[in-house]
């Protein structure tokens, strides 16, 4: 990006971060990195403030941005973003939850087995732990829609939800 004046540098560093959206749908991802997988995915969340400075930016430089178009193409891609998160979450819980069903079946025939008893601690505490994550899941997209809200309602007004 040498070479580029300081705005082209800020909107092509901004909002289009392919690599993070796309990242669930071209890759398979494992329920054993789910925790690593969703904190990479977090990273348009983590940069909200940022990328609403990009998209709406001062008055002087409103003439080299268009507000309303950086803002729906931001709210597109949190939502998207929203929608694979929620997904690898969902399967990844119903995974475990089928699989615990199965270790149950196998501890009611081995009451004394201590290895089917860690295994089934083991995925009591997965299935928890995916639970939490939802949770923070919807921490992370009302305080992102919550700021969105505030910085890109003048501009662009998303469409009510069904």
């Amino acid at each position: 990006m040498v070479g580029l004046n300081a705005s082209e540098r800020r909107r092509r560093e901004s909002i289009t971060h392919p690599d993070i959206v796309n990242m669930a749908a071209t890759t398979q991802v494992s329920c054993e990195d789910i925790t690593d997988t969703l904190q990479a995915m977090r990273a348009i969340d983590d940069k909200i403030i940022y990328e609403l400075n990009v998209a709406t930016p001062t008055q002087s430089f409103r003439n080299e941005v268009d507000p309303s178009i950086h803002c729906k193409s931001l709210y597109d891609q949190l939502n998207k973003i929203y929608d694979q998160r929620d997904s690898m979450i969902e399967t990844c819980l119903s995974e475990s939850k089928m699989k615990l069903r199965s270790i149950q079946l196998e501890a009611s025939h081995k009451l004394d087995d201590p290895r089917i008893l860690r295994r089934l601690r083991t995925e009591q505490s997965k299935i928890r732990e995916l639970q939490n994550e939802v949770t923070i899941e919807e921490i992370i997209r009302e305080r992102s829609l919550k700021v969105f809200e505030e910085r890109c309602r003048q501009y662009y007004k998303p469409p009510k939800p069904e």
